[in-house]
């Protein structure tokens, strides 16, 4: 996973993010869990202690489950395209694309004793406003929140998530704020406070003697 906060700067992320996440017992190794350990990993890296991060942008549709499996999300919209479906709706998705042109960026501010000492537009290239939704999806997800309140104005969430790998404990807070503007947009505003501790060491059991 490419690094966010040093975008085009050459330098190496080999370090950043893990392979795998562990939240309540279950192991992700999807994309969420790969961007949000590496964008974590970044802030503790260069950044003072106990600084949070927040992403906004203005983003379509409402946050589903579907959001959670985009492949299956994906196959469904297929299946239900006969030939002259398809050719229709490319000819749509070009003219929404005109109208609408690209997707909106991201803006990322990075938070410290109440004061704002970053903040950036992320290049399209490592995230946009239609990606946004697919990785708060899954901060819900593990938040175990359920999704009848995912699109409520105001969503707080909490959970704890290990790097084995690593031996690597996250512990996440998140706010996240979902403002209605018109015909089903939406801005939203995900606001992250987070520590990073080491695993402890599992206690060896005594030898027989």
């Amino acid at each position: 996973m490419a690094g966010v906060l040093k975008q085009g700067s050459g330098s190496s992320s080999d370090n950043l993010g893990g392979k795998t996440f562990f939240v309540r017992g279950l192991p992700y190794s999807n994309t969420a869990a790969k961007f949000w350990t590496c964008l974590l990993d970044e802030v503790v890296a260069d950044y003072p202690p106990e600084t949070g991060l927040a992403l906004a942008a203005p983003t379509g549709g409402l946050l589903v489950p579907e959001l959670l499996t985009p492949e299956a999300l994906l196959q469904r919209d297929l299946e239900r395209l006969s030939e002259n479906d398809i050719k229709q709706a490319f000819e749509d998705a070009l003219s929404a694309l005109e109208i609408l042109g690209p997707p909106c960026s991201v803006r990322l501010r990075l938070i410290s004793a109440q004061r704002e000492m970053v903040s950036q537009e992320i290049q399209l290239d490592y995230l946009d406003a239609e990606i946004l939704p697919f990785l708060l999806a899954w901060l819900l997800e593990w938040a175990n929140i359920p999704d009848a309140l995912w699109n409520a104005n105001h969503v707080r969430g909490d959970f704890v998530a290990d790097d084995q790998d690593r031996a690597l404990r996250y512990f996440m807070v998140f706010d996240l704020a979902n403002r209605h503007l018109s015909e089903g947009l939406f801005n939203r505003e995900v606001v992250v406070n987070f520590r990073r501790e080491k695993l402890p060491l599992p206690v060896p059991l005594n030898p027989r003697k």
